[in-house]
């Protein structure tokens, strides 16, 4: 497996755990659980005739924070339960306090596949009937003030279509084997050439440049609207990879197996080493890692400040969540869903705080 796929699974960071040895050495620590939401709160009442509470009627896929405050929470609403009508709509809770509050957005389609939060903006991906025939995915460009939102574009979910790496204003637009930076504001689109896409690059954070890496040891930057490249920094080493996986700019270079790879910060100082066994479930932000465990009755949390050196473990009391993914900020919070075996307690969403 080349480092590129190394890197495609670092960022999903699928929450399975089994893969983590059983004596790794780890040091008892605390979360202090700052926020605790219930559905009720939202809805003001149960659902399926009023025997279940409204939680169940949810299928979140999607967490994630957008800054300290702001969260998003995505996925599907099962409109039997809810109105008793057919189907499920697709569905977004934001929450601009910290998990106090929050608000529902609402989409035509059955579930939220995607979203990349920025400042002002989130780029949302729906789909409705799968990957069938009839299948379908929409692009909505959600205001973060508002909560309004317009349709960008919709196509055929068996296209190979993709927005990625959306900054607020511009994103990388794929069609087949065509490659674009578009100003999803004026639709305006830079084709970008194959030798800055040939491997891993970045779009920058603010504008329509990109970071790439050429001939292994000399980091590029791509000005798309004027078709200028610029070499920003000549490496001493040679690299395989440049990407923005972990919070930083960082470089991955390949053992000679291409069944591992070593990260490297820009300075080129050895961060951590990195294969599919252990990153699989792994989130990472910096020297910040964390992953956990759904054994019940508890969950287990796992945390490191050192890139996964020295472990921290917390476990929950009477507590359970499901397999997806959690959302993080940065080093600081995570928010998950949950449920407690002691049925007074209705939280559906928690918002915790590591401690170190």
């Amino acid at each position: 497996m080349d480092l590129n796929k190394i890197i495609k699974l670092i960022s999903c960071f699928f929450l399975i755990t089994s893969n983590y040895s059983c004596s790794q050495t780890t040091k008892p620590a605390n979360m202090k659980w700052i926020e605790k939401y219930s559905f009720y709160d939202f809805y003001k009442k149960n659902i399926n005739n009023g025997n279940f509470p409204p939680g169940t009627g949810l299928k979140l896929t999607i967490f994630k924070f957008l800054n300290e405050k702001t969260i998003f929470l995505a996925g599907s609403k099962d409109l039997h339960a809810f109105y008793n009508k057919p189907g499920d709509c697709a569905i977004l809770f934001v929450s601009k306090d910290k998990g106090k509050s929050y608000q529902e957005v609402t989409f035509p389609e059955e579930n939220v596949k995607f979203l990349t939060p920025t400042e002002k903006y989130t780029l949302v991906e729906t789909n409705i009937n799968g990957y069938s025939a009839i299948g379908k995915n929409v692009i909505y460009l959600l205001d973060n003030t508002t909560l309004q939102f317009k349709k960008i574009d919709e196509y055929s979910s068996n296209n190979k279509i993709s927005y990625k790496q959306f900054n607020g204003e511009y994103v990388i637009y794929s069609d087949n084997n065509e490659t674009y930076v578009l100003n999803i504001l004026t639709e305006e689109k830079y084709k970008l050439p194959n030798d800055v896409v040939e491997k891993n690059f970045i779009l920058n954070d603010s504008d329509a440049k990109i970071t790439f890496l050429r001939e292994n040891n000399k980091v590029v930057l791509y000005d798309a609207k004027n078709n200028l490249y610029e070499i920003s920094k000549t490496l001493k080493g040679s690299y395989s990879t440049i990407m923005n996986t972990f919070g930083e700019i960082t470089l991955g270079k390949e053992n000679l197996l291409k069944t591992s790879g070593t990260i490297y910060d820009l300075n080129e100082k050895e961060l951590f080493e990195a294969s599919p066994k252990t990153e699989k479930g792994l989130y990472r932000y910096k020297n910040f890692a964390s992953y956990f465990k759904e054994t019940r009755p508890y969950v287990i949390f796992f945390y490191s400040y050192d890139y996964g050196k020295t472990w921290y473990e917390y476990k929950t009391q009477n507590m359970f969540t499901t397999s997806v993914p959690k959302g993080y900020y940065k080093d600081k919070y995570i928010v998950l869903d949950v449920s407690y075996y002691d049925k007074k307690n209705d939280a559906d969403i928690e918002v915790g705080e590591f401690q170190k």
